[in-house]
């Protein structure tokens, strides 16, 4: 995964991640909204108190990103290594401090020059009044152009990853989709482990197939569907194993719309 935009307003980066998925790429987002509610409460466009967890969106497959990088890049809204605290909203107050700061800078640098080179004017005319054959003084030699300022480097938080149980939505979604594939006569189901939840059972079709639970499977002819081992950040995206019959176990990349699920890639 890459970060491809960052910003301190939750809004901003929300936005961004509509626009990518609009266009049918993948995105996470990292430090997102949380359960403390607390995200606006500490909100500062004053660089020296940015959060080392700002909120950022991740593309998560490697071919979307150059792909993403030039969606943002031609709507004006890729993220500057020079302004960490920059986004895609006009930068109203800050940009004019910038810009004056600027040319604030400009006047001193064209003052310098200018008490220079009545110094050595001075310097030059003296000499010459003094010893009129003595060699005139060599010019002085160009300023060396200033050194361009530092990058900024940006901290990027890894995110974390979690085991919980399978939704049973998700868990409803993978089952359904393998009777629908295999058509089995009978199927004995597991869900992290164990046996399915009544809801869960009750949400699937009884026919053509009959279901059991996998406490209760009737026999070996039966198809053996287990869901477990789901993988998340809490963004409403993960990995979840499925495994089907004596085949390996399967990884499955999910994500979450609303309360839709849909996979993303099998492996």
């Amino acid at each position: 995964m890459r970060k491809v935009f960052s910003s301190q307003r939750l809004e901003n980066v929300e936005a961004v991640a509509e626009l990518l998925r609009a266009e049918g790429i993948a995105v996470k987002i990292a430090n997102g909204r949380s359960y403390r509610g607390r995200r606006r409460g500490g909100f500062s466009y004053d660089s020296r108190r940015i959060p080392d967890d700002i909120p950022a969106v991740w593309i998560v497959h490697s071919e979307d990103q150059p792909r993403g990088r030039q969606l943002l890049r031609e709507m004006g809204l890729l993220e500057s290594t020079r302004d960490p605290a920059s986004s895609y909203l006009p930068s109203g107050r800050h940009g004019e401090a910038a810009g004056g700061g600027y040319f604030n800078a400009k006047r001193v640098k064209v003052g310098l020059l200018l008490l220079i080179a009545g110094g050595i004017a001075l310097i030059v005319f003296a000499t010459r009044k003094q010893a009129p054959d003595a060699i005139v003084a060599a010019p002085a030699a160009p300023a060396a152009p200033s050194a361009p300022p530092p990058l900024v480097p940006e901290a990027i938080t890894d995110v974390q990853v979690h085991r919980v149980d399978v939704p049973t939505a998700l868990a409803q979604l993978l089952v359904a989709d393998t009777l629908d594939r295999r058509k089995p006569a009978q199927a004995c189901l597991s869900v992290d482990g164990g046996d399915p939840s009544a809801k869960l059972l009750q949400a699937l079709p009884t026919k053509p197939a009959a279901l059991f639970p996998a406490s209760a499977c009737p026999g070996k002819d039966a198809l053996a569907i287990a869901v477990d081992d789901y993988r998340t950040d809490g963004s409403g995206s993960g990995e979840v194993q499925l495994t089907v019959g004596s085949g390996k176990p399967r990884v499955l990349e999910v994500e979450r719309n609303g309360t839709v699920w849909r996979v993303v890639r099998r492996r």
